[in-house]
């Protein structure tokens, strides 16, 4: 999962990911840090009980001393510049300039990260509200044509060969939220018509068209 700790010192205790090994639990902490306990399937419930409730938490991070300065010095930041440079022009002018050139690039970037952070957000609370009912409809359908991603159909695949939940908080930055909201609403139509997963593909047509369900024999499916 991606990095929501507060600040440095949760950093040390925020686990992004883990992985066994020799039968050892490897915690990837925010801290960039690896924190190593002995492998047993209890210690593994602590390390995603824990996961999961930080992506419970999880909150786009509150103003910074950077934030706080720029909020308050850029409104004042291009008169100063202009007036400056006026009256007297040099190296004044040049820090003043270099301010504002750092909030017009600063200001973007961080609404761009925040709105991918949100998204991300969304994602975790979609995935832990639903886990359970994904995690049992996949393990049902075995043919259906899933129309996701080939990263997400890739990490199904690997996890379901490896007798692991195909949904689980370690491997969620594998999934987008399209990816889960349409894997959920293929199998809710699955079983909403009843129809076998193996004589059934499910297509979206355009907006325009509206939805349409399309049922195909195996046998005909080229």
């Amino acid at each position: 999962m991606k990095d929501y700790s507060l600040n440095i010192y949760d950093s040390k205790t925020f686990i992004l990911s883990y992985k066994i090994e020799n039968g050892k639990i490897i915690a990837k902490l925010a801290s960039g840090e690896l924190y190593t306990i002995p492998y047993s399937r209890e210690n593994e419930n602590i390390i995603i009980s824990r996961m999961e409730m930080q992506a419970r938490n999880a909150q786009l991070k509150s103003l910074k001393t950077m934030d706080i300065i720029l909020s308050i010095t850029q409104p004042f930041v291009l008169p100063i510049a202009i007036m400056n440079f006026l009256n007297h022009g040099g190296w004044f002018y040049g820090i003043i300039l270099a301010i504002l050139v750092e909030g017009a690039i600063y200001y973007p970037t961080k609404i761009i990260i925040n709105a991918i952070k949100k998204r991300d957000i969304e994602k975790l609370n979609y995935f832990l509200n639903h886990k359970e009912e994904l995690n049992e409809g996949i393990e049902k359908i075995e043919n259906m044509k899933l129309s996701v991603s080939k990263k997400a159909i890739k990490q199904i695949e690997l996890q379901k060969s490896e007798n692991k939940e195909p949904f689980n908080i370690n491997n969620i930055d594998n999934y987008s939220l399209s990816d889960l909201k349409t894997l959920k609403k293929n199998i809710e139509r699955i079983f909403s018509f009843g129809f076998k997963e193996e004589e059934t593909i499910l297509e979206d047509t355009d907006k325009e068209k509206g939805k349409m369900l399309k049922r195909t024999l195996g046998d005909k499916r080229k």
